[in-house]
């Protein structure tokens, strides 16, 4: 747009145009040099807007127009009541889409979806009052759907000569990247806050030559007695600091800007005046924090309070010289002996010792044979670095010579060898005293271990979490994406600060799908009151449009809490086009199963016919003969209509007229037609409840699924059986049958004492096409219609079979609740 906006085109030569487009940029001089805007103001059509040609415009619209276009901020004019906009080439990405009919428009019109948030602003300004707002939150369709921005903005009034407000101008600035910054970025400061407030080590920042207390921890509060210096400086805070000579040091360091370090300072904190005095020992640093020229502006202030192991120091060196002074005489070294075994000294878990200036641990307690093996006797014959391990020889040298030269060793790690050839990993305290050296000392093999094992987890997770063929992410409480693995980041072609700190449903993957913010919204606010969301959804990514099973579920801490919710998405999209194809296929293999059983069937039914028809030609035909052979081509014409009935009833296309059926009657008619047409080994039962409900039904098509199925039951007995026609009523309560709803339905039941199905053949049955006769003996569509009947009527179709036991077919139908079979 900067390369776009320098090119700055000059108005058309009019001396070369026909008189007309000469005459319509007459008076345009106000033009010249405003860039796109300027030319395309100058070759507007403007015979038909209400301002008429640019010449008769008044002066107040040519010398803002002068002014606006001349301008490289992006700025607008609404000029008239109307508010007719003009505006300048940067306010051509403000506009965006909107920008090729905007020119001219009313200003409502073309921020129709912004009116209603500044027409107030606008009346305002064209009743003579300017207005200024800043980083106000506008949601506009600028690229054609809904986005959320956020501006800065002003609008000015423009006078005629008399005063009246003719016009209003505006200077606009979108500041939503700076918006999203700042609360990414005081989001990241309150987390750090948290993190500092958290520590066990004590944290300050002081400001200024004054040393003025701008943050502080808890820890920090706990070591000065709880005192509120927030806000003041140090000398005004901790008085009882100033009295012991900090503030001086303070002073010094900020003047040199080098740090000061102090190991066992002592501070004596009296939190009020006159109060008590408490001693402690702290390791800390002075750090000073350098401005971005280089000087020093504040300094930072961390440290550990070590009151404890001072005093554990302390104690230790006054048993020490007790020890020494008892070993003038007998008497006194049984004094130490029975002090080295007192309680404290037997039961710490800490290994306590002295060590001389050759490294031989002089004393121990029984906690160095606890953990490495060694006894006392064993430990004192030979200096301690011959049990390091080699690897660790080096570090330990460095600490002796940092003991020798008087500076005490804090955290000091290193590996011992134990009397099974093990080794063992010990964290160090030393201190020198008097040519000796006092020490403490605690295995921290199975801590470290576990630390290296919690850092071997996270970074398994990690990988995981980044090689998964799902599309996974984590989205913090308040909706913003905190993490995405790299499967999710390569379905919208982005980086990781491309998308983190966003709205999740403000990212790529699902801005571009119109509703599918909106959706993702609800289903996070869903998610994050504990509920788990799951659903198949198709969208617009930057390669095409994809199926995902997408999910939502809650991330919980150990305490329960719900911390985050994680969206995962598994790319569907080949899976969902091969089940089409499959379905396709499907589809084609019924189609040659219909249209074989079809074409055996409508043979079977035109070879009467047509023999009936051949017979008809011969005038010598005896009539008896005649007379039959055409009884037989009706009844195959018959067929043939119900073949068709059957066709259009599986499709659902012939309409069904419901009306109320006496099921009583219907079934003793159908006994009565299978019985005269079926084998006498077959034997014919009826069983009808008295009572019985009529049933909303098709007479004629409840007739021909019933038939079906006597049929079928018929086919079913080769060698003879019993068929029973049955029918009753039943009221379903609510919740007792899950494929129907709560009340009176009619039961008609047709069953079989032959062949049955197993589980497989039963759970096809109702396929459309699938049958289990030969090629040419059925078209498969006989249940497949009893069952989009029944369907239709609101009812169900239930089967019940085992293989040598028989069929029974249940059809449901909705009772009617008015006239009763009398039975």
């Amino acid at each position: 747009m900067r390369r776009i906006c320098q090119h700055r085109p000059t108005l058309p030569d009019t001396r070369a145009m026909p008189d007309t487009v000469a005459s319509s940029l007459a008076g345009t001089e106000f033009l010249r040099g405003g860039g796109i805007m300027a030319r395309r103001i100058a070759e507007h059509d403007w015979s038909r807007h209400p301002l008429g040609p640019p010449a008769h415009w008044p002066g107040e619209l040519k010398t803002t127009l002068s002014i606006l276009l001349g301008a490289r901020h992006p700025m607008c004019v609404g000029w008239g009541p109307q508010l007719l906009m003009f505006y300048n080439d940067a306010y051509i990405s403000v506009l965006g889409s909107k920008e090729p009919t905007a020119l001219g428009a009313p200003l409502p019109q073309v921020w129709h979806e912004l009116w209603d948030e500044i027409r107030g602003m606008a009346e305002t300004c064209m009743s003579g009052t300017a207005t200024w707002v800043e980083d106000m939150y506008l949601r506009i369709e600028r690229s054609g759907v809904p986005e959320d921005s956020w501006w800065t903005f002003t609008y000015t009034p423009v006078r005629d000569a008399g005063g009246i407000v003719v016009a209003m101008l505006a200077l606009t600035q979108e500041t939503t990247r700076r918006v999203l910054t700042e609360r990414r970025l005081a989001s990241e400061n309150q987390r750090l806050a948290r993190m500092f407030e958290l520590s066990p080590t004590f944290m300050a920042m002081l400001r200024g030559p004054g040393h003025r207390f701008e943050f502080a921890n808890s820890s920090y509060l706990r070591v000065v007695g709880d005192r509120d210096v927030i806000g003041k400086t140090v000398s005004e805070a901790l008085p009882d600091a100033a009295e012991q000579g900090w503030i001086k040091v303070l002073d010094e360091t900020y003047a040199s800007g080098v740090p000061f370090v102090a190991n066992d300072a002592v501070f004596l904190e009296q939190a009020t005046a006159g109060g008590p005095v408490t001693e402690r020992h702290l390791d800390f640093v002075y750090q000073p924090v350098h401005a971005s020229d280089g000087s020093v502006d504040g300094i930072f202030v961390t440290g550990v309070d070590v009151t404890a192991r001072a005093r554990s120091e302390a104690a230790l060196r006054r048993r020490e010289a007790e020890l020494q002074a008892l070993n003038e005489d007998l008497e006194q070294q049984v004094a130490e002996h029975v002090e080295e075994r007192s309680l404290t000294w037997l039961v710490t878990p800490d290994m306590l010792g002295v060590l001389n200036r050759d490294g031989v641990l002089e004393k121990t307690n029984p906690a160095w044979q606890r953990a490495l093996g060694w006894t006392s006797a064993e430990l004192a014959r030979h200096p301690a670095r011959e049990l390091v391990h080699p690897d660790d020889l080096a570090a330990v040298a460095e600490a002796r010579t940092r003991l020798h030269a008087g500076e005490p060793l804090l955290s000091f790690e290193c590996r011992m060898r134990t009397r099974d050839g093990d080794y063992r990993t010990l964290s160090w305290v030393a201190s020198p005293e008097g040519g000796k050296f006092y020490c403490s000392a605690r295995d921290v093999t199975d801590m470290n271990a576990s630390r290296r094992a919690l850092a071997d987890s996270q970074a398994q997770l990690r990988s995981l979490f980044e090689t998964s063929h799902q599309l996974q992410g984590r989205v913090a409480l308040d909706g913003t994406l905190e993490d995405a693995n790299r499967t999710a980041l390569d379905a919208i072609g982005c980086d990781l600060d491309d998308v983190v700190g966003l709205p999740v449903w403000e990212t790529p993957w699902f801005n571009a799908t119109p509703g599918m913010p909106e959706w993702m919204r609800d289903a996070f606010l869903r998610t994050r009151a504990g509920e788990v969301v799951r659903e198949e959804l198709t969208m617009q990514l930057p390669n095409g449009l994809r199926t995902f099973d997408l999910s939502m579920r809650p991330l919980y801490d150990a305490a329960g809490a719900i911390s985050a919710v994680i969206p995962e998405a598994l790319d569907i999209t080949s899976r969902r086009v091969a089940e089409d194809a499959l379905r396709q296929s499907q589809k084609l293999e019924g189609m040659g199963q219909l249209t074989g059983g079809m074409a055996h069937d409508f043979n079977n039914l035109l070879t009467p016919i047509m023999a009936a028809l051949e017979l008809a030609e011969d005038p010598g035909v005896r009539p008896e003969r005649r007379s039959r052979t055409l009884t037989v081509a009706r009844q195959s014409a018959e067929r043939a209509a119900m073949l068709v009935q059957r066709l259009l009833a599986f499709a659902r296309r012939q309409p069904l007229q419901a009306v109320e059926v006496d099921i009583g009657v219907l079934v003793e008619g159908i006994a009565q037609l299978l019985h005269s047409s079926f084998d006498p080994r077959i034997r014919i039962v009826t069983g009808i409840e008295p009572g019985l409900a009529h049933a909303h039904a098709d007479a004629n098509q409840l007739e021909m699924a019933l038939l079906n199925l006597g049929v079928n039951a018929r086919d079913a007995m080769p060698e003879g059986g019993t068929l029973t026609l049955g029918a009753r009523g039943v009221a379903l309560e609510s919740g007792q049958d899950a494929a129907l709803p709560p009340g009176p339905y009619v039961v008609i039941s047709v069953a079989d004492t032959g062949l049955g199905m197993d589980a497989a053949t039963r759970a096809r049955a109702i396929e459309p096409f699938f049958t289990t006769k030969g090629i040419g003996k059925g078209t498969g569509l006989g249940l497949s219609m009893v069952h989009g009947l029944a369907s239709q009527l609101g009812g169900r179709l239930r089967i019940d079979s085992t293989p040598g036991h028989g069929t029974t077919m249940e059809l449901w139908l909705p009772a009617a609740q008015t006239l009763r079979h009398p039975g």
